[in-house]
């Protein structure tokens, strides 16, 4: 990147550049490393400058790759590294723009699009993928718990039924000796 010395020479230029070649033009000059921009409207808020809408889309491209990131390490996924940015600024523009459904000679606009849609698209499988994980947790757990449920009831029914079943036989034996012992005082035998 770009070393400023006091003691190196600077000139003040205007530059004027056409809008359709205003972000080539600017990526090339920045890639050289020469230049420092002055804001030539420092009164305007950040709301009112003319460019505040690519602004805000990059902030949502922004916010997108680092969900991206948090889903990446709450799952533990190692993401390789894909370089610096000086490296990325250094490759030409034909291979930054050669991803699925680029032409190979994007303007900067056209890039912020492909971009978008494209991180649109991960983001929303990723969100299904996230809807479809915790609907599988969700069943397995329940699966789970009604597998210790029968579990415990063959437990039961194995060890603990068969005694009472014999308890309950003989109270009921021993009840109906009874009932027939007080049928037969009463006479109604």
């Amino acid at each position: 990147m770009a070393k400023w010395f006091r003691s190196e020479e600077m000139e003040y230029v205007s530059l004027i550049v056409n809008e359709d070649a205003a972000h080539q033009c600017l990526s090339d000059l920045g890639k050289l490393g020469v230049l420092q921009f002055t804001d030539l409207n420092p009164d305007l808020t950040p709301f009112q400058r003319r460019y505040v809408s690519y602004v805000k889309r990059c902030d949502e491209l922004e916010r997108k790759l680092r969900y991206f990131g948090n889903e990446c390490d709450r799952f533990d996924l190692t993401i390789d590294n894909a370089g610096t940015v000086d490296n990325f600024l250094n490759t030409p523009s034909s291979v930054v723009s050669s991803g699925p459904g680029a032409s190979g000679g994007e303007s900067g606009a056209q890039l912020l699009e492909t971009l978008e849609a494209e991180l649109e698209q991960y983001e929303s499988q990723l969100k299904d993928l996230n809807a479809f994980s915790e609907k599988l947790t969700m069943e397995y757990n329940e699966k789970v718990e009604l597998q210790e449920v029968l579990e415990k009831a063959r437990r039961f029914f194995m060890t603990d039924a068969p005694r009472l079943a014999v308890s309950e036989l003989t109270s009921g034996s021993e009840r109906v000796k009874h009932d027939r012992e007080v049928n037969l005082l009463e006479g109604g035998g």
